[in-house]
């Protein structure tokens, strides 16, 4: 980059461009990247730590400027999704050893590859990561989708079938049949490429002919696995659980040893994953007596409560009163569900939007919600928590939040009013819609997300489509969640990455926003990060995104599982032919710099530093996008701060002095840069730093 280029790039992002362009409708420095939380999305009956659907591009989407090439591929045969190796070791630490892991260990040592056969959500998956890692490290594990049911022979000549010295894993469809010559093929490609392969299928037929690499899958308890999930989280949360005053960690044993004894008895969980949902629940609310029981509730339970909540009766009253209050009450019940663990004012506020919906979608004048008639005891019933005699809360004064008794509600009572009650779809969508226009966009999302998975057709159309080509980033940021909580429903995630691939390859740039936004969530960070790389690549171009923080955000949530990927981006786009996405290039390294990573023995360094001195970043390339982050206003301070903080750690690490050098004398080269970094030195850091050895050397450097 040279200075030309460098300066002409700042002035372009300061000023607006010439004619008209797509602008947000909201001042910028209020954006910023949300996320659902993990107990929202437990609550709607979803893990968040199961593990979501294929990626949206596939592998070629790994390249520089192929998103485009292979969003439009006609057919995309399967995926080579590597694993977050964090996902993986957290499998393999919360896993409940059963004999399925020894036998696959076998299999794999002596074959490269193992069948392994049992019902879905009996744990096959966390058994297969177990026993792939004892091979492979966490961070070479990869999921392996074939999308489609032909012969498994078909797949063999496909270049991204198998990642060299990985561990692959592979859920078969049902209605794939599978030889043992097949078989015999894949394990000699697999000792080729020094890997490893465990096909997952369901029990049938197949299994009688595959003898000879089968391993049947020997499942836990449900009730092994709620504990040591219980166990692991309490202990992640490192919170006090017994009000034992000096805690010493000792009575998170003694709970889950109470939860053994008298509550894992009562659990009813269908699958593994249900499991692991009640003991995220049980960590986080750590519930006693009747609450923890209430808590275990399975499906069909939630589901008959849902239908009497909703068939509410205003006994006591008249005629019309009565359906008027039947009415106030399914509406309270419905919005204090959806706002759980919210203040209870949006609860009210929220039961009167719904009611005005209501009575429109009926063709009735909008009464609203009657003044001093009905209290909450009687508008919710018994769904929600009462934590004092009096029904109170929480203290007189304080904050009252809706707290529902058992937080499964929310899905089975969307999934009554969804499926039992006419014509209520239409109003229930249109309410949505006045949530997150009055600012609540994370429960709105929530329940767009999960209603998703009940008519995706009529979400989308109807919701989805127009939050996503809003100008109101607000809109746009709900389309963005409800994608985050629709892609964990298994069944809806091809869909949803359908539509994101129309997003990021819409000449909308509102519709390209969204997909940048939904990439930036938890979820895509963690699952497709691959991918969420290249959409930020591609929106990097647009002016909407000249000041947005969200790709700089994710960038940064990346590299701290990635860096190496993230800076090969980053250097690419700094020689881009479009400005902005130069301009962007600069703006996410200053977040970067600031990582830091620390080993055994060794002094804290700023990670680029270190991937540097190693030789994992070019020192000319990494030096090349400092320019930017220095000079504009926008970075040029905390970009300096940076820098500052470099030169003082590198006085007590020698080992990186010398690269350090090499970065500054390369990064300060262009005339603007210079002339600054002298200003900082004359007037800040030799007064914070008077014996810095490497401000000598900076200062001739500078002179010269």
């Amino acid at each position: 980059m040279n200075v030309a280029t460098a300066v002409a790039d700042i002035e372009q992002s300061l000023q607006q461009p010439d004619g008209l362009i797509t602008r947000d409708a909201e001042d910028d420095a209020r954006d910023t990247v949300r996320s659902l939380p993990a107990s929202m999305i437990r609550s709607y009956g979803i893990s968040d730590s199961a593990f979501p659907g294929p990626s949206a591009f596939g592998p070629a989407a790994t390249a520089i400027g192929n998103i485009h090439m292979v969003a439009a591929r006609a057919e995309r045969r399967l995926t080579n999704q590597p694993l977050d190796d964090s996902v993986v070791q957290e499998q393999i630490d919360t896993h409940v050893s059963t004999s399925t892991q020894r036998r696959l260990t076998e299999q794999i040592a002596r074959y490269r590859l193992a069948y392994q056969s049992g019902p879905p959500g009996s744990g096959r998956l966390t058994a297969a990561l177990v026993a792939l890692a004892a091979m492979h490290e966490p961070d070479r594990i990869t999921q392996l989708w074939l999308m489609d049911d032909k012969p498994l022979h078909s797949y063999f000549a496909e270049p991204d079938l198998l990642r060299r010295r990985f561990g692959h894993v592979v859920q078969l469809a049902d209605a794939m049949d599978v030889e043992p010559s097949e078989l015999a093929q894949l394990s000699t490609l697999a000792r080729k490429h020094e890997s490893s392969v465990v096909l997952i299928g369901a029990m049938g037929p197949r299994d009688r002919k595959l003898t000879e690499y089968l391993v049947e899958h020997d499942p836990p308890s449900a009730q092994q696995v709620f504990l040591r999930w219980l166990d692991r989280r309490l202990r992640d949360r490192g919170v006090c659980v017994g009000q034992c005053g000096g805690c010493d960690g000792g009575c998170v044993q003694w709970y889950v040893d109470e939860c053994r004894d008298r509550y894992a008895p009562h659990l009813s969980a269908g699958t593994m994953t249900d499991a692991v949902r009640f003991a995220e629940m049980f960590a986080e609310k750590t519930p006693h007596d009747t609450e923890a029981i209430d808590l275990l509730a399975d499906w069909s339970e939630l589901r008959v409560k849902a239908v009497t909540l909703l068939n509410a009766d205003g006994l006591g009253v008249g005629e019309h009163r009565l359906r008027r209050l039947a009415q106030h009450q399914r509406a309270a019940r419905i919005a204090f569900a959806v706002f759980d663990g919210y203040p209870l004012t949006r609860v009210f506020e929220a039961t009167d939007s719904l009611l005005k919906r209501i009575d429109e979608e009926a063709g009735r004048r909008p009464l609203g919600r009657t003044v001093l008639e009905h209290d909450l005891n009687t508008l919710v019933g018994d769904m929600r928590v009462r934590s004092s005699p009096g029904g109170y809360d929480d203290l007189t004064g304080a904050a009252r939040l809706a707290q529902l008794r058992q937080p499964g509600l929310v899905r089975t009572i969307l999934d009554v009013v969804w499926h039992e009650f006419d014509s209520a779809r239409r109003p229930l969508l249109l309410w949505l819609d006045d949530l997150v226009v009055s600012g609540d966009e994370l429960p709105a999302a929530a329940a767009a997300g999960l209603l998703c998975g009940y008519d995706f057709g009529q979400v989308y159309g109807e919701l989805l489509q127009r939050w996503a080509a809003s100008d109101k980033r607000a809109r746009r940021a709900a389309a963005a969640l409800a994608c985050e909580m629709a892609v964990r429903q298994r069944k809806l995630a091809e869909q949803v990455h359908a539509r994101l691939r129309e997003w990021i390859n819409s000449e909308f740039a509102y519709l390209r926003d969204t997909a940048v936004r939904t990439y930036a969530t938890d979820t895509f960070l963690t699952h497709y990060p691959l991918d969420a790389l290249s959409v930020f690549e591609t929106s990097a171009r647009d002016d909407l995104q000249r000041l947005s923080p969200v790709i700089p955000i994710g960038v940064e949530r990346i590299y701290r599982s990635r860096p190496v990927d993230v800076m090969n981006r980053l250097m690419d786009w700094a020689g881009s032919d479009y400005a902005n996405q130069r301009t962007m290039a600069g703006r996410c390294l200053v977040p970067l710099a600031d990582v830091d990573v620390s080993e055994a023995g060794q002094p804290v360094r700023p990670s680029l530093l270190w991937l540097t001195h190693i030789g994992q970043i070019p020192v000319d390339e990494h030096a090349a996008l400092w320019p930017f982050a220095l000079l504009h206003p926008a970075t040029a301070g905390r970009a300096w701060s940076a820098l500052e903080r470099w030169i003082d750690r590198a006085v007590g690490d020698p080992e990186t002095v010398d690269t350090l050098r090499d970065l500054l004398t390369l990064a300060l080269r262009l005339k603007p840069v210079r002339t600054r970094a002298i200003f900082h030195v004359r007037h800040f850091w030799r007064n914070r730093m008077p014996d810095n050895p490497l401000l000598n050397d900076l200062v001739k450097l500078l002179e010269d």
